[in-house]
């Protein structure tokens, strides 16, 4: 397979029906139990599909471990992949390269309500907060931009949101510096259903798709606000 290769895929939380021998939910979960089991089922059937376009070996994916902290991998030093989902969404990151090269992926649907100010107040600079607030027509936008950013980093490595306060975020500059992450550049985007935010390192020119209905329909004409990660580490 050619190597350096990066791919952000997204479906709803029930395109796994699309699957071959598609599992059975357990009817004894509740609600919530069983959205988070569809959720689980596409990323899974998501990673199937990147496999099989690759002619990977899938039996991998029957084994995927988990780091100390939780981060899911597979056996394969050129493979690595993150995964998001909010609300009825799931998205995968997929890198495929000669020596791994990591990634991080975020997602999120907007909320109706949300405690913005104070969240920013908790893990923002002084610096990061007057850019963010100065506009209140772009308060949602500016505080999601913040934190999925955050989150694709810190996940990047398996860290959790407790390190928020360590991803330091210049939006005037771009940039984003933080311990927890190699060099490397991030995409935002706020065309999509979900705010849509990804980390990964190297030159691979990413592709976004939507799996649809059986289809991988790749999403195009629409531009990332970039921002360089690490760049004082070059």
């Amino acid at each position: 397979m050619q190597s350096d290769r990066l791919e952000i895929v997204f479906a709803r939380n029930d395109e796994y029906l699309w699957g071959d021998n598609v599992p059975t939910v357990n009817l004894t979960l509740n609600s919530r139990q069983i959205h988070k089991w569809k959720s689980r089922q596409t990323a899974l059937f998501l990673l199937t599909q990147l496999f099989e376009k690759y002619q990977l070996d899938k039996s991998l994916l029957n084994n995927i471990q988990k780091t100390s902290t939780g981060r899911p991998f597979v056996t394969d030093e050129r493979i690595d992949f993150n995964i998001s989902h909010s609300g009825d969404w799931v998205a995968v990151i997929f890198s495929y390269s000669s020596h791994k090269k990591v990634v991080g992926i975020d997602i999120e649907v907007p909320k109706k309500t949300r405690r913005y100010k104070a969240l920013l107040d908790y893990y923002a600079s002084e610096l990061e907060k007057d850019y963010l607030l100065k506009d209140p027509d772009k308060l949602v936008e500016h505080f999601y931009l913040s934190w999925c950013l955050r989150e694709a980093i810190l996940k990047s490595q398996g860290v959790g949101i407790v390190k928020l306060r360590e991803v330091s975020h210049s939006p005037t500059q771009k940039t984003i510096e933080c311990k927890y992450c190699p060099t490397g550049r991030l995409h935002f985007f706020n065309q999509l259903p979900f705010y849509l935010c990804y980390f990964f390192e190297g030159s691979a020119v990413p592709e976004i798709s939507q799996y649809h209905q059986g289809n991988l329909q790749k999403i195009e004409k629409i531009l990332p606000l970039v921002y360089q990660v690490n760049k004082e580490k070059q």
